[in-house]
């Protein structure tokens, strides 16, 4: 047994670079499930999870995740891989899961300098570019941005009655984004009410569009043709264009929720774009092309949209040793405390 090296700093107090360094190490010994301890890594992302490339050489390409401890269970986690699975078979293209060399999905392994022991799965690699960024947004010629959109929608409508009809295992467990998990007392992503960067008068907006918001969400209600199975990050950045099609990555947040907050999260991060309202009239209309979004559910947009900037605020304050997250705070609490007087304005009581 490894006898652990106590000289080394605090994980949560060392750069995000030295953190990326730590759990690369971490990523190494996991490859060895796979056979792979002798190929080369190098880091693509490092947020809720950290993300390598892993060349193998004449042993193939792949995307190796090392998840964020405590954030998904094994049989999350395995119930992702499974719904993605399924919905690759029914035509909705998704990464492919590769199975350890004793056939299972996913290893735990821990090493020195990195304070948790942490899940880590591989993708095979896939080919291709995002259609856009949170950061960025989407930027391409108008006529390509509304086709992206249109598609995009008919994907979200697609994996929304996959979802709905999909007969899934009995082990099939997945959190929900819920009144509780995205406007409660704990929501699923942190506290935004923690955060220093926050005075006391933009909390009390805050407060005021979170009580505000889980009242409609809750007249709102579950009912099946509203609340169902989603990915639940539906970004830019999630969305690959590839030789074969598009393809729809990262269903790390998939779960119950209502089926237009799929659509307020993909829109979310685009709302200060010049050519926001056709790239959501492109959503839209794509989603109704394939599947019934009556008006009643649509006009629930703007609730969703809060909803789900008060849950985004929430991330860093559930994130102290991401430096990143750190980083974006004040951004997200400038934007979403004016999303705040909006909504409010809008939904005077």
């Amino acid at each position: 047994m490894d006898t652990p090296d106590t000289t080394l700093e605090p994980f949560a107090e060392i750069s995000s670079d030295a953190q990326v360094v730590r759990l690369a190490a971490l990523a190494r010994r996991a490859l060895r499930a796979w056979a792979l301890e002798d190929a080369r890594i190098e880091p693509i992302k490092y947020r809720e999870n950290a993300v390598f490339a892993v060349d193998g050489g004449d042993a193939g390409r792949y995307v190796m995740r090392v998840h964020r401890p405590g954030y998904r269970s094994d049989v999350h986690i395995a119930s992702e891989l499974a719904w993605a699975s399924a919905l690759t078979r029914a035509g909705v293209l998704t990464p492919e899961a590769v199975p350890t060399r004793d056939g299972g999905l996913l290893c735990t392994t821990q090493v020195d300098g990195v304070p948790e022991s942490r899940q880590c799965d591989l993708l095979r690699w896939i080919d291709g570019y995002p259609v856009g960024s949170i950061e960025d947004g989407v930027a391409d010629g108008d006529s390509v941005v509304v086709q992206t959109y249109r598609r995009l929608g008919e994907i979200a409508a697609t994996v929304h009655t996959h979802g709905a009809s999909w007969n899934r295992p009995e082990w099939f467990s997945r959190p929900a984004w819920n009144v509780e998990s995205l406007v409660g007392e704990c929501p699923a992503f942190g506290n935004f009410w923690e955060l220093d960067c926050l005075s006391r008068e933009q909390l009390d907006v805050l407060f005021a569009a979170r009580e505000r918001t889980r009242a409609r969400l809750g007249a709102f209600g579950y009912g099946a043709d509203r609340y169902g199975l989603i990915h639940g990050d539906f970004l830019p950045e999630n969305v690959y264009r590839c030789e074969e099609g598009t393809r729809l990555l990262d269903f790390d947040d998939c779960g119950e929720s209502w089926y237009v907050f799929e659509l307020a999260t993909s829109l979310y991060f685009l709302r200060a774009q010049a050519d926001y309202e056709r790239i959501r009239d492109a959503l839209i209309s794509g989603y109704r092309a394939v599947r019934p979004l009556p008006d009643v559910q649509l006009a629930m947009m703007p609730t969703m949209m809060m909803a789900r900037g008060l849950s985004y605020l929430g991330w860093p304050a559930g994130r102290r040793e991401i430096h990143a997250a750190q980083e974006i705070a004040p951004f997200l609490a400038e934007d979403t405390v004016a999303l705040a007087r909006q909504y409010l304005a809008e939904f005077a009581p």
